[in-house]
């Protein structure tokens, strides 16, 4: 029997939802195949590892996120869960994966950086031109430190929110139609996901994500849009060297659908949107779970 060890917490701001996602994996694991046992990562003591073993990834955010753990499991040859160091560390830093994402034709809202030390231009025709925008720090994850700006006199404060996660901020064109998720698994896209905020929350925040009983998620039905995101969703995954699992998010301004990010390790609770998309695409949780830790040993 296999054993498993589900790291999750850490000192990221995500880690509450990363306590939850390791505690629905150990809970619904198959006992039969794997033997499973949680350990928060600050406890986590890397001599003591055998090569044997594998770890399911379950820590969001910093730490789990930005190739951290993957390189510290590389470097001492512990199998693990997901994408690697190199993948994670891309996807993390949205600059970085917004540059990619250009340089392969790969859709992405337009976009203006504001560095650690710089201020924002407001005479730059591109904060004339947009109607509202997303201000949001160069890595973090769960839309911590996001806001939605539709004044332009508004940015400056925006910017300071952002930092507080990120010395670097992005501020990005509001596609405001629609939002979309699309999981990939082993090389399939699964099937898409309409995301319908609460719309008390103005957008897919922290709230309208975790806590609001408003917000709904939906299956795409619309079979020439479903090809075409699980299409542009594949490419981006593996364009950013993505391995087993991981999820694409877009947005949809009317005319065009627009990647914001790939999570690689998205969140992994039963009502998590990637463990809903496996099971529309008719793999239950169990197997799920099954399928992301034998496609990584």
């Amino acid at each position: 029997m296999k054993e498993v060890i589900i790291i999750f917490g850490g000192s990221s701001v995500e880690k509450e939802i990363s306590a939850q996602s390791a505690d629905g994996i150990f809970k619904n694991i198959d006992q039969s195949k794997f033997s499973p046992k949680l350990i928060d990562i600050e406890d986590l003591k890397i001599n003591t590892l055998t090569k044997d073993i594998v770890i399911f990834i379950a820590v969001h955010g910093e730490g789990g996120e930005d190739g951290t753990i993957q390189k510290l499991l590389s470097d001492n040859k512990i199998k693990f869960t997901g994408s690697g160091e190199k993948s994670a560390r891309l996807c993390w830093d949205k600059i970085s994966s917004k540059s990619l994402m250009q340089s392969n034709a790969i859709p992405t809202p337009a976009y203006r950086i504001v560095r650690k030390d710089e201020k924002i231009q407001l005479k730059d025709d591109f904060y004339k031109s947009v109607e509202s925008f997303f201000v949001k720090p160069n890595s973090n994850g769960s839309s911590f430190g996001v806001s939605k700006v539709a004044d332009i006199n508004l940015l400056e404060k925006a910017i300071a929110e952002a930092r507080i996660y990120s010395d670097d901020v992005i501020i990005e064109e509001a596609y405001n139609v629609a939002e979309y998720t699309v999981g990939v698994l082993k090389g399939e896209a699964l099937e898409p996901l309409e995301i319908i905020a609460d719309d008390d929350q103005g957008f897919y925040n922290y709230e309208a994500k975790y806590n609001s009983k408003k917000t709904k998620k939906v299956e795409v039905v619309d079979e020439s849009l479903k090809k075409e995101l699980q299409k542009i969703a594949l490419k981006a995954f593996y364009q950013h060297g993505c391995q087993t699992w991981g999820r694409v998010d877009f947005v949809f301004n009317g005319d065009q659908l627009g990647v914001l990010e790939i999570n690689t390790v998205p969140g992994f609770t039963e009502s998590s949107l990637f463990p809903l998309a496996a099971k529309i695409s008719g793999i239950n949780y169990q197997e799920l779970i099954t399928n992301i830790i034998e496609d990584s040993i």
